[in-house]
C-alpha cells in the first residue's frame, strides 16, 4: 500500500516537473525569437566550392551565418566537409543563366531557360545531392531564370519535394520568385543588402551597418557576402570587427533557417 502510494506521488511529481520544463523551454524559444526589441540579421556567404580566398577565415568566425555552396565546382566536396566541420548552416548556390552575362560564366553546369522542365529538374536534383544536407537554395547569377516563370517553376518543384526554401539574391528587379513560391508552396526570402564585391574594408563595414539598420527598422533582414575575389579575407575581417557593434545596436545574427521561422514562413 505504502509502495503504491509512493509510486503514485513520484509519478505525479515527474509529470509536474516535465510540464514545467516544457513551459520553460517554450518560454526560452519565444524569447529567442521575440520581435519586441532589436532585429534579426541573417548573413549568407556565397561562392563556397572553389576553395576561394577567405574560406577558412570565414568558417572560423564565431558568428552564425549560412554558407552557399556551388554544387558543380572543383572543390565542392572539400569545402562542404570544411563547412560541416565548422557547424555552419549551408545551402546550394545554384548556378543560373543571367540576362547580361556570358553563358560560360554560369559554370560547367547550371539552369538555363532553353532547357526542358525535366532537364531543369534533373540538374536541380543533382545539385542538391552533391550538397548533401543543404536546407535551401539561392541563385548564382540567375536574372534570366528568376524572371522566367516556366524555368523557376521547375526548380521550385524540386525544392517543394525536398522541403527546401529559396533565397532570391535579387539579381533582377522583376523577379517572379515570390509568385512562383506561393503557387508551389515554397518559402521565398529576398536579399536586402550586398556586403562586398569590393576590397574596401570600410565600404564593407558600412554595408554591414546598413544591413543592421535595416534589421532594426524592419525587424529582419538578409545580407549576402562572398568568399573568393568578390570578398574573401576582407569580408571575413569586416564581419569579425563589426559583430560587437551589431550586438550593441540590438541586432542578433541568425541563420536563414532561424529567420524563416521568425518570419513565420
Amino acid at each position: 500500500m505504502i509502495k503504491t502510494a509512493f509510486y503514485f506521488v513520484f509519478t505525479l511529481m515527474l509529470i509536474f516537473i516535465t510540464a514545467q520544463a516544457k513551459l520553460y523551454i517554450g518560454a526560452m524559444d519565444t524569447a529567442v525569437f521575440s520581435l519586441d526589441e532589436g532585429g534579426y540579421l541573417a548573413i549568407v556567404i556565397d561562392d563556397f566550392g572553389y576553395g576561394g580566398e577567405g574560406t577558412e577565415s570565414m568558417l572560423k568566425l564565431d558568428i552564425p551565418f549560412t554558407a552557399a555552396v556551388m554544387p558543380f565546382s572543383s572543390r565542392t566536396e572539400e569545402d562542404l566537409e570544411l563547412i560541416k566541420d565548422s557547424g555552419k548552416e549551408y545551402i546550394v548556390h545554384l548556378p543560373m543563366e543571367s540576362l547580361t552575362g556570358k553563358r560560360e560564366w554560369v559554370g560547367d553546369k547550371g539552369i538555363f531557360t532553353d532547357m526542358t522542365e525535366e532537364e531543369i529538374k534533373k540538374v536541380t536534383e543533382e545539385a542538391i545531392d552533391l550538397v548533401s544536407g543543404a536546407v535551401g537554395v539561392n541563385n548564382h547569377m540567375g536574372s534570366a531564370v528568376t524572371t522566367d516563370e516556366k524555368s523557376l517553376s521547375a526548380v521550385f518543384d524540386v525544392l517543394e519535394d525536398n522541403d527546401m526554401f529559396f533565397i532570391d539574391s535579387l539579381t533582377a528587379a522583376d523577379t517572379v520568385s515570390e509568385a512562383v513560391g506561393r503557387d508551389k508552396g515554397v518559402a521565398v526570402l529576398k536579399r536586402d543588402v550586398f556586403l562586398d564585391s569590393t576590397d574596401d574594408l570600410e565600404e564593407i563595414k558600412s554595408n554591414i551597418l546598413k544591413a543592421g539598420e535595416l534589421a532594426l527598422k524592419n525587424k529582419t533582414a538578409i545580407a549576402i557576402g562572398h568568399v573568393g575575389p568578390e570578398g574573401g579575407e576582407v569580408t571575413a575581417r569586416a564581419l569579425r570587427e563589426m559583430a560587437p557593434e551589431l550586438k550593441e545596436m540590438g541586432v542578433k545574427l541568425v541563420t536563414v533557417s532561424d529567420l524563416k521561422k521568425i518570419r513565420g514562413l
